[in-house]
């Protein structure tokens, strides 16, 4: 099976393993680190902080999890160089402890999860949070050493970002399903790709992403796939993935797409 194949596989699993898919997604982008190595450091990790946060006959919370994942150990969000490519990829956050805050919070999720405890990814417009909880209460800033904030802080935190005049909606601090944290993730690398110059791992990262259930059959993910194709010289798979679209779309932007299909078969002749 190939790592496309899994990864697809993965994220259409009744409860997605982001740790897993994160290894899976990395390798098929051309990450060194085997996905087996990188679920053992995953594992490593929780057996360290299991032992840190139980010493003593304590119960492990998701608070002393977060506390040594983000103060002992000093995880933490890389300020300096935000888009380098290593903070969107699981293996090197973990041998690095630096990130970006969604995969800064995945390692917090998966770590939690494997100890029994309840975390959940919130996608919060432009800056990725996680809760305390299926229906949270208090989210963590894990690109901020592990910051608690209450809905306020919350709140406090998107206006940073955003400007304080911008809507905030409550809803934005609801649970994010997993297969769309996926999806974010790999549109960061997208970006990343996109930046620095790298057709054909930003075809990998868009394949992927249109992989996954209810993000990938979107309009705009599709057309971005068929340019990406376009890209790498694969005209005809981008015709196919277009021809596919028209199907599907709202009439008046079908004449949109039949022109660029004819340009594209004009190049071929």
């Amino acid at each position: 099976m190939s790592h496309r194949d899994d990864f697809s596989r993965l994220v259409r699993s009744p409860v997605v393993p982001l740790g897993e898919a994160c290894f899976v997604l990395a390798a098929q982008l051309g990450h060194p680190v085997p996905v087996a190595a990188g679920l053992a450091s995953m594992e490593a990790l929780t057996d360290e902080t299991a032992t840190a946060v139980t010493a003593g006959g304590a119960s492990a919370t998701l608070e002393s999890i977060a506390f040594h994942l983000f103060s002992t150990l000093g995880f933490a969000g890389d300020a300096d160089v935000y888009y380098d490519i290593r903070n969107s990829m699981l293996p090197d956050v973990l041998r690095r402890r630096t990130g970006i805050p969604i995969t800064l919070a995945i390692v917090l999720i998966e770590v939690a999860q494997r100890l029994d405890l309840a975390a959940t990814g919130v996608g919060m417009p432009g800056h990725f949070l996680v809760g305390d909880g299926p229906v949270p209460s208090r989210w963590l800033d894990a690109f901020d050493h592990g910051r608690w904030l209450d809905a306020k802080g919350a709140e406090a935190r998107f206006r940073v970002i955003h400007g304080q005049t911008a809507t905030f909606d409550p809803a934005f601090l609801a649970p994010t399903p997993r297969p769309q944290i996926l999806a974010r993730v790999l549109a960061n690398l997208a970006g990343v790709y996109r930046t620095i110059g790298d057709p054909t791992r930003l075809l990998r990262a868009l394949e992927l992403r249109c992989d996954i259930p209810g993000v990938g059959q979107a309009p705009r993910a599709q057309v971005e796939l068929a340019e990406a194709y376009v890209t790498v010289g694969r005209i005809d798979t981008a015709v196919d993935v277009l021809d596919a679209l028209t199907e599907r779309v709202d009439p008046r932007r079908r004449d949109v797409l039949v022109t660029r299909i004819d340009l594209l078969r004009a190049g071929l002749n």
